[in-house]
Parts: structure tokens; C-alpha cells; sequence
């Protein structure tokens, strides 16, 4: 194959990497950069930042149409590598964002998700669902969710070469930490208090939980917790066949267990107490007494929020397994045809809680997701205009990891570009682009939801650009 190949080989593929990578289904951002392993030269440094902009939001919450704005919030994925060898052993050390996840519920009816119990550490729908647990000590509704690793690693690759092509093993380990911050409302039942205020607070208590109201205190709360680094490894093979420039590869990458995640929580107090059903503030004729008794309650227990010191933990989260096979092969002079599959463990991720701790008691908000596994897959050419420019499309399919419980990830079908310009035989630009089409989904409480909503079809925009210099 001529050098015209060998140019779109060492450039085009970038087209590929974004429709796999940075578009995975689930939470997965970035992926470490070790094809500088197979760069010529002795030593190479790339860099480059991807931008993404997946525009969903819900069509309707409970039953409620609405424009809701997007709640998936856009991003970027940084990348850094550097290698270093020759065409035997090369090793990298490389940086990226592996996994992250924003979420800003604020456009949803109240300025949160729906209400669910929060006086409970389960991870059971059927404990969280409000009119399954009617006068619930405490509720509460997200407000957002933010939450992102980054991995530091490097990876080596050894190779041996002979009349048939090259064959390599690669192998590494790597380093990630998990960061997560999240604030919601909160809602206080303060009937219990008031029973406990003498012979007439036992009565204002008694005449409120006869009518199904509660007196409530609302509460917002901010979380901020983190673990330290830990460690996972990756190890694969390749061939390459340099007449055709075909090289065929494959590397795993283990999975990791953030345990032991903790940190701190602020809980300030949003307004006075009032009556509710089940969290839903209500107008109810009451007695003057009644109402004196109440913001007396509201007081005390505002008061002791404010002499308290909170903590926050987060359940262990699984940065999970994947398996990327990647190949591309000459198939006319200065054109490749490029193929990518991943296949990623999401069905690991089932539920998260969060949970606030304190001398006052300990609650706790619940996000379900109960994914299947994650399959993405991409196609495309790649051709050498000349010994500069490069370029490549690709058309991707990933499927949809959500089942129900919740409904932000469903099926994606996507179209990329890249191109590679080398100015000079140790410098090299590329940019990329790429749209995609995200079908509608549901979510429901009969599939592990804690409410119903649903999103319509949506899309997402992505750039890329990266920097590599050779020598």
C-alpha cells in the first residue's frame, strides 16, 4: 500500500474515535489515547479536546407535558499522551476524563425531579415511591447532579515483526478517582416533633395526621464527596500488516470500584414550615393555635439544623469493564476502510444513594438506573487527498443502555467527519465533527423508576480537535 494510505492510517481515524468514545452509551466520556504506541518516530505528544453537546430533556413528567429544557448539560473531554520507543517496546502515559455526568433538573416543574422518600437507605422503588409511603418522615426532590473521573495511566506496547507483519501486546495500569456533587430539596415532617410538645402539641399532631397533612420544613441541601485514586489495568494485542496498512487491535480495560466514597453536605433552610400532604404545600382552614404550634416546631427545628454539622457518603460506584476492537484496512490506493465495537459493562450500574448524616438522624436521596450492558459500533472510509490532507466519514449505531428505570440513554445513530492536516513531517491537526440522532424513550415506575417521564427525539453535536507533534 502506498504512503497515501499509510497518511489517512495515521490520521482518519479520529472520525471513528469520537463516534465510540466520546458518544458512548452511559457515562463514559474519554478514552486514553494509545494509538501515539503505533506513531512513527521515537517520541510523540498529543493533545486534544473534544466538545459535546447532547441536547435532551423531558417531554413530559408524571403525566404533565411541558418544555421541561434540557437536563443533560454539555461537556468536554480532555486528552493527553505522550510515547516513547521504537518498532519494538514504545510506552505511553496518557490522561483523560473516563466518565462524568451532569444533570440539571432546575427546568422541571418546581425546580426539581418529582418528590420520593428520603427516610429510608433503600435502593427498592417500591420504598421510595411517595403514595406507596404515605406520611414518610422525609422526602426529598434532586436539583442536580455532577459527577466526574480522571484517569492517569500508561501503557506499553512489545512487538515482533516478521515476513507475515507485526504482533504486539499492549499492557497497563491506570489510575481514576470519582468526584460527585449534587444538591436537592429537602421536606421535614415535623409531626412527630409536635406530638412530643406536651398534652396540646399531641393533639395538634393527632388532629393533622387524622386529615393526612403534615406540618413540613423545606430544606435544600448540597453534597460534595470524593474517594482518592484507584487502580484498574488494561491489556490487548494488535497486527498489523504494513503493505496493506491494516491493523487490527484489541484492548480491555478493567473495571473499578470507587468504595469508600465521603465527604461533606450543607443543609440550609429555604423557608418557614407549612402544611403539606406528603410534601405538596396545601391551604387548610386551621385554628390560630394549630398554626402558632407549627411555626413553633418550624423554629425549633430550624434552629437545630443550623447547630449541626452534616456529612454526606455516596454508595461504591463501578467505573466499569470494556472491551475495544478497532480495525482498518487498505481496500484501494489511498482509501481504508475503518470499523470500531465496544462492548461496556453497564449492566453494573443499578442504583446510587446519597445519603445525609447527622446527631438529627440520617436520610438519604436515590437515583435508579438499572442499565443493561452498552454496545457501540461504527463504520467508515477513510481517503489520502495527498501527503497533507486526510480525511474520513463514519456512521455510528450505540445502543441504548436505559430499560426503563430511567431514560436519558437510549439508541443513537450518528454521522462523523475528521480531517488530518500535516504541515510538516513532526507536526499533524486534526478536527472533527459529528451529529447524532437519539431516539425517544420512557421511564416508568413498573420498571424501577420513582416516576414517570418521558423524552422525545433529540440530538447531539460534537467537535474535536487535537494537536500531535513527531520527532
Amino acid at each position: 500500500m502506498n504512503s497515501l494510505s499509510k497518511t489517512v492510517l495515521g490520521g482518519a481515524m479520529i472520525a471513528t474515535l469520537m463516534a465510540s468514545s466520546a458518544l458512548a452509551a452511559g457515562f463514559q466520556r474519554g478514552t486514553p489515547d494509545t494509538d501515539v504506541l503505533f506513531e512513527p518516530g521515537t517520541t510523540s505528544l498529543r493533545w486534544g479536546l473534544t466538545y459535546v453537546d447532547p441536547q435532551r430533556g423531558f417531554d413530559s413528567i408524571e403525566g404533565q407535558s411541558g418544555n421541561y429544557d434540557d437536563y443533560v448539560q454539555e461537556y468536554t473531554i480532555p486528552s493527553m499522551s505522550l510515547s516513547f520507543g521504537g518498532e519494538n517496546l514504545a510506552c505511553s502515559v496518557h490522561y483523560t476524563k473516563s466518565f462524568a455526568a451532569e444533570a440539571d433538573y432546575t427546568g422541571s416543574p418546581g425546580g426539581a425531579l418529582p418528590l420520593q422518600v428520603s427516610s429510608t437507605q433503600s435502593a427498592n422503588n417500591a420504598d421510595r415511591l411517595v403514595a406507596s409511603n404515605p406520611g414518610a418522615a422525609s422526602l426529598s426532590r434532586t436539583r442536580t447532579i455532577d459527577f466526574e473521573s480522571d484517569e492517569f495511566g500508561s501503557t506499553c506496547r512489545a512487538s515482533y515483526a516478521n515476513d507475515y507483519g507485526r504482533f504486539s501486546l499492549l499492557g497497563g495500569v491506570f489510575f481514576e478517582n470519582f468526584q460527585f456533587e449534587g444538591s436537592s430539596f429537602g421536606f421535614t415532617n415535623l409531626n412527630p416533633q409536635i406530638a412530643n410538645g406536651g398534652p396540646q402539641g399531641a393533639f395538634l399532631a393527632g388532629l393533622l395526621n387524622r386529615s393526612g397533612l403534615q406540618a413540613t420544613l423545606p430544606t435544600r441541601i448540597d453534597t460534595n464527596v470524593e474517594s482518592g485514586f484507584d487502580t484498574g489495568w488494561r491489556v490487548g494485542a494488535a497486527y498489523e500488516l504494513p503493505d496493506i496498512a491494516l491493523r487490527a487491535q484489541v484492548l480491555y480495560r478493567s473495571e473499578v470500584i470507587h468504595d469508600g466514597i465521603s465527604g461533606t453536605a450543607d443543609v440550609s433552610v429555604v423557608d418557614t414550615a407549612f402544611v403539606s400532604v406528603n410534601g405538596v404545600r396545601t391551604s387548610v382552614p386551621l385554628p390560630n393555635v394549630a398554626l402558632l404550634g407549627i411555626a413553633g416546631a418550624g423554629a425549633q427545628a430550624t434552629a437545630g439544623i443550623n447547630a449541626t454539622d452534616f456529612s454526606a457518603s455516596l454508595s461504591d460506584v463501578t467505573s466499569p469493564q470494556y472491551l475495544d476492537v478497532k480495525l482498518q484496512t487498505g481496500i484501494a490506493e489511498g482509501t481504508l476502510l475503518l470499523a470500531a465495537f465496544r462492548w461496556t459493562d453497564w449492566s453494573t450500574n443499578n442504583a446510587v444513594v446519597n445519603t445525609l448524616s447527622s446527631r438529627l438522624g440520617t436520610t438519604s436521596s436515590y437515583q435508579p438506573y438499572f442499565w443493561r450492558d452498552g454496545y457501540t459500533g461504527s463504520l467508515g472510509i477513510g481517503r489520502a487527498f495527498n501527503e497533507q490532507i486526510s480525511g474520513a466519514l463514519s456512521v455510528g449505531y450505540d445502543r441504548g443502555v436505559s430499560t426503563g428505570a430511567e431514560t436519558t440513554y437510549t439508541d443513537l445513530y450518528s454521522l462523523s467527519g475528521g480531517l488530518s492536516l500535516k504541515g510538516a513531517e513532526w507536526a499533524e491537526i486534526r478536527v472533527g465533527a459529528l451529529v447524532g440522532y437519539w431516539t425517544d424513550g420512557e421511564q416508568n415506575t413498573s420498571e424501577g423508576a420513582y416516576f414517570n417521564g418521558t423524552v422525545g427525539d433529540d440530538v447531539v453535536y460534537a467537535g474535536n480537535a487535537s494537536l500531535k507533534f513527531t520527532w
